[in-house]
């Protein structure tokens, strides 16, 4: 019977253990319970033939002890040593035929896994492909290094939704050749990314101007330009930001970068909550981590909204009242960076326009032009999101 130190996951996992049971005795109930949780994971994770000896490499690769081998040489060749031979290189196949029942080690995968990180997948496929201890030891250990342990190791962008860390799939691939203009911005975000993917000391992001404009884009864009050298994105939605220091607290010590985005941010008057992302980007709660930034997407200069009472003091507080106001507007001066972006000009959009379209093998004239500057006037105004919806609309009614 398999006895592991490390992958400890793996004496609880059901289909594992159920695949055990039916090497032992051959145990049709337990054929079909392994059986079924595979057939689940080809349609759903998989990303070779190899189902079996996938399931089990991924479901190791969740373990946090590969993290810090040192000093554990000799059990993790204990535990590949026994993996492999009682799951990776048993024959599978000839246990179904002996038992008349259909082969389940090979499985092909039901659709392509897109997690935003191919050389995830590269990596994986390379791993399962191993045939030999040495083959997989080897492997499995660069690709931790690489890439970390946990299920949301194979995703580049990553959501914080209910308390944890869940993995985004079907990111948005836009680069930065796919924004027109925006140089001096562009430039400077690129800097700042490389700089701290680097090693380097990077400062925070505050991307603020107008609606459409391409501020989040750009942060994509950021990410689809170092993912591979171990830049990753996680998501914050501004009802989460009292969980900033757990968030830190779940990556500071892993070998990766991150950038928590906090997009469209801006608080009511009354909101206190903005005081957690102060706190976070000065330090004063927790030092943030050397492989954490903040970069925040906002239509508002000033992210916190003031009243007039607040301008004018409507108690006769002059002290407390410039307090508040500096408190409030301080708060973009928190960010090492504000980048503004403005909406284009009318040269501009079209130019856009025309980027657009020409990508797609059509040339910008005086018709398309006349209906490109009407689409503005009556939806949303001049932006590079309505450049981008123009050229949609027109595309699909192209004939």
């Amino acid at each position: 019977m398999l006895q592991l130190y490390l992958f400890r996951e793996l004496n609880q996992d059901k289909i594992i253990q159920a695949l055990l049971r039916f090497q032992e005795s051959g145990s049709i109930e337990d054929y079909f319970t392994a059986a079924g949780g595979l057939l689940e994971f080809s349609q759903k994770r998989a990303v070779t033939e190899r189902t079996i000896s996938e399931y089990v490499l991924q479901t190791m690769l969740h373990s946090r002890q590969l993290l810090n081998l040192s000093g554990l040489e000799k059990y993790l060749k204990h535990d590949i040593d026994e993996i492999c031979k009682y799951l990776l290189f048993y024959d599978w196949d000839a246990l179904c035929q002996k038992c008349n029942v259909l082969p389940i080690a090979s499985i092909a995968p039901q659709k392509d896994i897109d997690t935003g990180l191919n050389s995830f997948i590269r990596s994986l496929r390379e791993l399962v492909r191993s045939r030999s201890v040495s083959e997989i030891t080897g492997a499995l250990i660069a690709h931790c290094e690489k890439f970390g342990t946990g299920k949301t190791s194979a995703y580049a962008a990553l959501r914080w939704a209910n308390g944890k860390l869940e993995g985004i799939r079907n990111t948005d691939t836009i680069t930065f050749a796919d924004l027109t203009g925006l140089k001096y911005q562009k430039q400077v975000l690129i800097d700042n990314t490389e700089a701290f993917v680097s090693g380097k000391s990077a400062n925070n992001v505050l991307l603020a101007g107008d609606s459409g404009t391409g501020k989040s884009s750009s942060v994509k864009a950021c990410l689809n330009m170092f993912k591979d050298r171990g830049l990753r994105l996680i998501e914050v939605g501004k009802e989460d930001l009292t969980d900033l220091p757990q968030i830190m607290e779940q990556v500071k010590n892993r070998n990766l970068k991150y950038i928590i985005f906090v997009d469209d941010l801006s608080f009511e008057s009354s909101d206190v909550s903005y005081k957690q992302l102060k706190s976070a980007l000065d330090g004063q709660v927790e030092q943030r981590p050397d492989n954490v930034l903040i970069y925040a997407t906002s239509n508002r200069r000033h992210l916190i909204k003031e009243t007039w009472s607040e301008r004018e003091g409507a108690d006769g507080d002059d002290i407390h009242r410039s307090d508040t106001l500096n408190e409030k507007r301080s708060l973009s001066e928190r960010f090492g960076i504000n980048l503004f972006f403005l909406s284009p000009d009318q040269e501009e959009y079209i130019n856009i326009v025309a980027t657009i379209l020409s990508a797609q093998g059509v040339e910008m004239d005086e018709e398309i032009r006349r209906q490109a500057l009407a689409w503005a006037v009556n939806y949303h105004g001049r932006s590079g999101r309505t450049a981008k919806q123009f050229a949609s609309d027109y595309l699909s009614k192209m004939v």
